[in-house]
């Protein structure tokens, strides 16, 4: 029985369904806004804050001056820019595209810097055409 397991199947084995998930955040990331299904929707959206949030988590000031007071012998500067290189690393072994990655640190963590969760809203769409599968606006706030 399947009782309080969190997260959505998709109907799909484990690696198509992570793959649809990078897929779905990508374009998500990349664009502001994308159709999908409610199902997906609601799959991508814990994605898409997650990297968000990973984000801000590593988003400093000058980073250009930080690393030169790292290269200089500055412990505490070191443990900022190692801190910042590994959340680029983990959001970019997600997401497929790498101007995504830098958009995510560049564009989207200032935008979302004062604000704690709740990057994504899902809008109902109705019901699609073919086989009446409820569709769903997932869009960045």
């Amino acid at each position: 029985m399947r009782h309080r397991v969190p997260g959505n199947q998709l109907g799909r084995p484990a690696d198509q369904r992570k793959a649809v998930l990078r897929a779905l955040a990508t374009e998500l990331l990349r664009r502001d806004e994308i159709v999908t299904t409610l199902a997906k929707a609601k799959a991508v959206r814990s994605c898409a804050e997650r990297l968000i949030t990973k984000g801000k988590k590593g988003q400093f000031g000058d980073y250009k001056d930080l690393h030169e007071k790292a290269k200089k012998g500055d412990a505490e500067a070191a443990k900022k820019v190692a801190r910042v290189v590994h959340l680029r690393r983990q959001v970019g072994a997600f997401v497929y595209d790498k101007e995504v990655v830098t958009r995510v640190f560049d564009e989207l963590a200032p935008r979302y810097k004062d604000r704690n969760g709740g990057y994504t809203r899902i809008i109902k769409a109705g019901p699609r055409r073919g086989d009446c599968t409820e569709m769903a606006i997932i869009q960045l706030v």
